[in-house]
């Protein structure tokens, strides 16, 4: 008796580490810059997205999921807080459209259709020139930190899927901010 309460506690334990990191999204961001173009800076950044299967299943059934990117870029003071430059947000949601079997991703009004998944999720990894700045609000002769993050939008899911979200790990994909000091500024 002693011994099958042994090999229960013991499967149990494994399903539960089994459970615990089976299906984990994340959000990973590897590399971000900022590039002039004219007289605006734009923002080219390259992640890496790991939906959960609850996530992906969602998306599956036709429920759009947003993602936010919020970008800042502020100079570093020494006996202040910091002077915040700019802060920019902008939203790119993923969903699914039966009726012409496609998968729809949305961004500033723009909307392209991709036949899988994967290729939807292309648009969400590879941030091309979003504009964040423009070069008249660079002083010369200053440092600046540019910081992004990347979240799933709880506040734009259908509210019945907020509240499952409120508790689970699975929808609260968050990267951790990705700080950098950019290069060429102030030429």
């Amino acid at each position: 008796m002693r011994y099958c309460k042994r090999i229960s506690l013991f499967f149990g334990l494994v399903f539960f580490c089994f459970q615990a990191f089976a299906g984990s999204g994340s959000i990973v961001i590897r590399s971000a810059e900022l590039s002039a173009q004219g007289d605006v800076y734009k923002l080219n950044a390259d992640l890496e997205i790991t939906l959960d299967e609850e996530i992906e299943e969602a998306i599956n059934k036709g429920v759009p999921v947003a993602f936010l990117y919020e970008f800042e870029l502020v100079r570093p003071r020494i006996f202040w807080f910091d002077d915040e430059i700019v802060m920019m947000e902008t939203s790119i949601s993923v969903s699914y459209h039966a009726l012409s079997r496609q998968y729809l991703v949305t961004q500033s009004g723009r909307q392209t259709s991709h036949e899988i998944l994967s290729e939807a999720m292309i648009e969400l990894v590879q941030l091309y020139d979003w504009k964040v700045l423009n070069q008249s609000m660079i002083e010369s002769d200053q440092e600046y930190e540019a910081t992004l993050s990347v979240k799933l939008d709880q506040s734009k899911l259908p509210k019945a899927i907020q509240v499952e979200a409120i508790g689970s790990e699975d929808w609260s994909l968050v990267s951790e901010a990705f700080e950098w000091l950019p290069k060429d500024l102030n030429k």
